[in-house]
């Protein structure tokens, strides 16, 4: 029986039909496509991973030569030829946290959708333990990691790139000549979050924030800054909390001396505790304070009053990171670090009053 013309894929061991050995022939590599069709290795792996972003006659001219060398993208083959696993790390500060859990189930579903493990690291945001995890998956020769940074500074990710696997950020911008990120832009979702609250009747706004050597942190009190200053009536004041838990809101809401009427707080785990403590006090949400709060996790949909808040498309930082992480392993020389940036939106709930209503 002859094979279709143009049909590349080896035969297997023994003889053929003519009772001839049969030659293996070298399965087709991404560049024989890239060539078949005069197009760059990168709008192959385009074509292939994300083919929105290819006109249509580029793309067809790409399937029918994929269709012609029967070109299959099978990363179990290609760790045969490479030496490497089809094993994809995704290192997160902690494994428990609902925010980081819906970062690695999107990065699950790019990997899964193409054809690769994924290997969960808690690292804890110690240096130490995530250089152990590189050190680790390089031995294991996966293709890549995606990180997960929670404090990290320029010279720890620097330390990482130095092991030579490819590495890709999520939920951290970095410089693209570094190398590739996916981020949500944390300015903006602050601004967001004051601006509402102002819109609502708040002045006297008080954000409860994180460390400020979280750059999320710092960058949504740089967006809640910028809202207030579009209203010179309004005040902003802050306080930062040790830890971004339930207890730790709690806590300083029984601490507040002198109660603002609008409160921003930099995470959903945060003005859920924050609400709780009000309640305790018998200060009324959003009557006599209106809490806004990030991240639009589960803990924010419970409760007796659930929280406004800023919604992330976390599922997509997760993966976005994965494709753009596959893009430079498949396209090598003709990949081009990005830096994406998405989005955040405002979903409105029991915990602030509608815009333009005062008390």
């Amino acid at each position: 029986m002859r094979r279709p013309e143009g049909h590349r894929r080896a035969w297997s061991h023994g003889r053929n039909s003519e009772g001839v050995d049969a030659i293996p022939a070298r399965p087709a590599r991404i560049q024989d496509v890239a060539a078949a069709a005069g197009v760059s290795v990168s709008t192959v792996s385009n074509v292939l991973n994300r083919p929105e972003r290819v006109n249509a006659r580029t793309a067809e001219r790409v399937r029918v030569a994929v269709a012609e060398l029967d070109y299959v993208p099978h990363p179990a083959a290609a760790g045969l030829r490479t030496g490497r696993t089809g094993a994809i790390g995704l290192v997160l500060p902690d494994v428990t946290n609902s925010f980081y859990a819906r970062i690695a189930r999107g990065a699950a579903d790019a990997a899964y959708d193409h054809g690769h493990a994924l290997v969960l690291c808690h690292s804890g945001d110690d240096p130490e333990r995530e250089q152990g995890y590189f050190g680790m998956l390089a031995g294991q020769r996966a293709v890549g990691v995606v990180v997960v940074p929670l404090g990290a500074d320029p010279g720890r990710l620097a330390r990482l790139r130095e092991r030579g696997i490819p590495l890709v950020l999520a939920d951290r911008a970095m410089p693209d000549r570094d190398g590739c990120s996916a981020s949500v832009d944390d300015i903006a979702g602050g601004r967001i979050a004051v601006q509402h609250l102002l819109d609502s009747g708040a002045r006297d706004i008080l954000v409860v924030n994180g460390e400020r050597g979280i750059r999320q942190c710092a960058d949504r009190y740089q967006g809640a800054r910028q809202a207030v200053r579009s209203r010179r009536e309004a005040r902003l004041d802050q306080v930062v909390a040790e830890r971004m838990t339930v207890a730790y809101g709690t806590d300083i809401a029984r601490g507040l001396k002198d109660l603002p009427d609008g409160v921003f707080c930099t995470n959903d785990f945060l003005a859920a505790g924050l609400c709780r403590g009000l309640a305790e006090r018998g200060v009324r949400v959003p009557e006599d304070v209106q809490v806004v709060g990030y991240g639009d996790l589960d803990i924010a949909d419970f409760g007796a009053t659930t929280l406004t808040t800023v919604r992330q498309p976390v599922e997509d930082l997760g993966r976005a990171a994965v494709e753009m992480l596959l893009d430079e392993i498949e396209a090598r020389a003709d990949h081009v670090h990005e830096t994406r940036v998405f989005a955040p939106g405002l979903v409105l709930r029991d915990s602030t009053r509608p815009p333009g209503d005062r008390p």
